[in-house]
């Protein structure tokens, strides 16, 4: 019986309670994979299609950790970008937002929205930068957290301006290749992709599948700082390992131990959430990755159904990859709860190891 029987019971109990339609999981510590597999379907409407460890996932804001700030955490150490760079530094036109930092769009501090309807709201998608810097702040720069996609929308942008190139062939560059992400990308043309929610206004009616689910990221060509990567299980193995290893990698060092010092930092302690730069992490507040994890773990979550967590303390990871919103967005409460046990089943099975 595996050392994590009851971590690998919890997710089946998921899928056959129809509260996951799917889902591709691992368990692992550095180089190291203790558990993995792929249970139920990556497509239940309108056929159903068994659900497979090459499976491709729509990360969804889990693209905000794996793709975007990856990309600012390796140009930080070229020296072309900078924490404490502001918006004129890269735009004409700041609207509300001239003295937002680098560091407060990574760390949810900015003030700016959580989102916005790009496509009712910009004339195009290339105004889209100065449409959501029009918007009114929520707070000063720096206050408090609000989440926000359009902050990393934002990010995206400085990016490419930064690196000359759009956000998808940046993040082969800085992220897919150096840690062998062999099918992580965005705009996949693969067939084995989860298919995630039912969309009336995408043309004609359809399951979302091979597009992304994100409605601003879709109208901005499906290349965006908030959302759009596609990824397996195994590439997910990859970009955890790393993580796990606090930024190395069985080849050398991906991120140096300072970059990945400050990444993992909680500069937003006492407020709404514990942020570091593009990580969530675990503070006194409410933790997506549940109980048990220790203090200052370390991952991210996507709305479609995705998440990854480090646990700080031990380096133990737990990979959640599933198509939840398959079924719907709404009533997603059960799927919550199994990721919570999930997380803390698989720290309490690593410990009786």
């Amino acid at each position: 019986m595996s050392d994590f029987a009851r971590t690998e019971e919890i997710l089946k109990e998921g899928v056959t309670s129809g509260a996951l339609p799917g889902i591709s999981y691992a368990v692992g510590r550095g180089d190291e994979v203790y558990l993995k597999g792929a249970l139920g379907y990556r497509q239940i409407n309108p056929t159903p299609l068994k659900n497979e460890e090459s499976t491709l996932f729509d990360l969804a804001s889990l693209s905000k950790l794996t793709a975007t700030t990856m990309v600012a955490l390796k140009m930080m150490e070229e020296g072309r970008l900078g924490l404490f760079d502001e918006l004129p530094t890269f735009f004409d036109h700041c609207g509300n937002y001239g003295g937002v930092t680098v560091k407060q769009l990574m760390n949810h501090t900015s003030g700016l929205t959580p989102h916005i309807a790009l496509d009712k709201y910009s004339p195009s998608p290339d105004k889209a930068v100065e449409t959501i810097l029009d918007t009114k702040p929520l707070c000063a720069p720096g206050e408090e957290v609000y989440y926000s996609c359009m902050g990393y929308i934002t990010l995206g942008k400085i990016l490419e301006k930064i690196g000359g190139a759009p956000l998808d062939v940046l993040a082969k560059k800085y992220v897919f290749d150096p840690l062998g992400m062999k099918t992580a990308c965005y705009n996949p043309t693969a067939e084995n992709v989860a298919a995630t929610e039912f969309c009336e206004y995408r043309g004609e009616g359809h399951y979302i599948k091979g597009q992304v689910h994100d409605g601003n990221a879709w109208y901005l060509g499906g290349v965006s700082g908030n959302a759009g990567v596609f990824a397996s299980i195994d590439d997910m193995i990859a970009f955890a390992s790393m993580l796990s290893k606090r930024g190395k990698t069985k080849d050398g060092v991906y991120l140096n131990p300072r970059t990945f010092s400050l990444a993992v930092t909680n500069y937003t302690p006492g407020r709404r959430e514990a942020r570091g730069l593009g990580f969530q992490l675990k503070g006194d507040r409410y933790f997506p990755g549940g109980g048990m994890m220790s203090e200052g773990s370390y991952g991210h979550t996507g709305f479609t159904g995705t998440s990854l967590f480090v646990d700080a303390e031990t380096g133990v990871y737990g990979i959640f990859l599933s198509n939840s919103v398959h079924l719907g967005r709404n009533n997603r409460e059960e799927s919550y709860r199994i990721r919570r046990m999930f997380f803390g089943s698989l720290i309490n099975e690593y410990f009786r190891k």
